[in-house]
């Protein structure tokens, strides 16, 4: 298995109270997702792993906030 034609939208830098969403295109090519996880500073903030109860879990961090239900509207699990 491998992951190909992977993209990340990540801002170099946010104005502090400013949003940003962050963006990660790929394709497993037919194998099914085990995890997406998002760090900032090798600190683990955000994760989604599908076969999970709940599929995503947020940590706290200073200076970031997940809006979870923006995250989670129109999503299927």
């Amino acid at each position: 298995m491998s992951l190909r034609a992977m993209h990340l939208n990540v801002p170099r830098a946010v104005r502090v109270g400013h949003s940003v969403t962050l963006g990660c295109q790929y394709d497993l090519e037919g194998a099914a997702l085990y995890s997406v996880k998002w760090y900032r500073d090798q600190v683990e903030f955000y994760r989604f792993v599908p076969k999970e109860e709940p599929p995503i879990r947020v940590f706290p961090i200073d200076g970031i906030r997940v809006d979870i239900f923006w995250e989670m509207a129109g999503r299927k699990f």
